[in-house]
């Protein structure tokens, strides 16, 4: 089973519903530099939650920083309440993977496989090692 990591925040326990109903295993964590922790110690996707810290500031540097290696091996997915699911130039703007609107959380699993075998097929032809960590 996959694990994702959720940073903190008053939902965590919906969206643990919704990524286990897609066969993850979610775990709930305080801070960002927890789930870097988790992160080197296998799971394949961060989900941070809106009630988080910012992200983009100073706490959310142990993701923000991680290794090209590491990064390649892990989805990182904002749920905001103001975004547009799979708006893919804010995604890039917010350095994450995947951006999902608050109100789409009941359908997180379901957006976390596609997106975790979509970067597994681009990563594949780069880091096979990275690919092969994403199918968990």
């Amino acid at each position: 089973m996959r694990r994702v990591v959720l940073v903190s925040g008053n939902q965590a326990q919906a969206y643990q519903g919704a990524l286990a109903a897609s066969g993850f295993e979610a775990v709930t964590v305080p801070s960002y530099r927890q789930a870097r922790m988790e992160v080197e110690a296998g799971a394949v996707a961060v989900v941070v939650c809106p009630e988080a810290p910012a992200w983009g500031g100073p706490d959310a540097q142990p993701l923000l920083a991680m290794p090209a290696a590491l990064r390649r091996g892990c989805l990182l997915v904002l749920v905001n309440p103001g975004a547009q699911t799979g708006d893919g130039w804010r995604a890039f703007l917010a350095n994450v993977d995947l951006l999902v609107a608050a109100a789409d959380a009941p359908r997180l699993g379901e957006l976390l496989r596609a997106a975790l075998a979509a970067k597994k097929q681009l990563v594949g032809l780069l880091d096979p090692e990275a690919a092969n960590r994403l199918s968990g």
